[in-house]
């Protein structure tokens, strides 16, 4: 019953808004800034809230975002200025959370503790079964990150146009895993593959 007085009732205001010629979308639109202020006030309240009422939880969703600057494509300015707003994690909590021995120059600077970490980093080792040549958008940043996205090869900064080449190809017994992928700028891909053509 109430979605019918909803509709009624929207229909009524599209139907007079049109008789009056926008005259109330036009006040909806004089009160923008407010709406804004609204919405961050409502949105800062959420955060606080839901921060008092679930610290564990809150812990978690903050690394969450952390990490969700960490590998986005931003460019090193903002990132500074992302950064120490959103790392609340500690150095203790991050070093307990590493896994062990999977890239000796990745695990002082990462965390597997979420769900997706431990997928993206099992993921790529089949024992021996054949590998498909794809490798996901998230593992590819993630490689492109770890390399502070600098090209492997040339060390110039990598632009959306990056590719990821593996290191040991998949026909000779190599891997989709991370450890065996390197983010490379498109002129060194075509030269590596050009390379490995003629061999």
């Amino acid at each position: 019953m109430h979605i019918r007085k909803w509709i009624i009732l929207i229909t009524i205001f599209f139907v007079a808004n049109t008789y009056y010629e926008g005259k109330f979308t036009n006040y909806l639109i004089l009160g923008k800034k407010y709406y804004k202020m609204i919405m961050y006030g409502f949105i800062g309240l959420s955060i606080y809230m839901f921060i008092k009422k679930h610290p564990n939880e809150s812990q978690n969703m903050l690394i969450h975002a952390n990490s969700l600057i960490k590998y986005m494509p931003i460019d090193k300015n903002t990132s500074d200025l992302l950064t120490p707003i959103m790392d609340f994690t500690s150095i203790k909590e991050k070093f307990n959370n590493l896994k062990p021995n999977v890239i000796p120059h990745l695990s002082t600077n990462a965390n597997y503790n979420t769900p997706q970490m431990r997928r993206m980093m099992n993921s790529g080792q089949n024992g021996g079964q054949k590998h498909k040549r794809c490798v996901s958008e998230s593992k590819k940043k993630y490689v492109a990150a770890q390399q502070q996205w600098k090209c492997d090869m040339c060390n110039s900064m990598l632009d959306a146009t990056f590719e990821v080449d593996h290191k040991v190809e998949l026909q000779f017994g190599g891997s989709n895993h991370v450890s065996n992928l390197a983010a490379l700028c498109p002129n060194c891909h075509r030269k590596k593959t050009l390379q490995n053509n003629i061999n």
